[in-house]
């Protein structure tokens, strides 16, 4: 029995991320490029993601750079 895909977040021209139910890996699409990850594997990749951002956001703070300054 087929299980329905399930989509877990989708940003429109840019990605998306789903379970489609079969398999029971998590699929990670952003533009061209598409990644297969188990359930496991996925949730590094969040932790990854995690810690990098907020990482990212303690250097903008220490820099004392402005959002200006980030987009240019």
């Amino acid at each position: 029995m087929e299980r329905a895909r399930t989509v877990l977040a989708d940003i429109e021209s840019f990605g998306r991320i789903y379970n489609c139910g079969d398999c029971n890996n998590i699929h990670v699409q952003i533009g061209p490029v598409s990644l297969t990850l188990s359930v496991e594997a996925y949730m590094q990749l969040v932790a990854l993601v995690n810690t990098s951002a907020a990482n990212f956001e303690q250097s903008v703070a220490w820099s004392g750079a402005d959002d200006h300054e980030l987009h240019n």
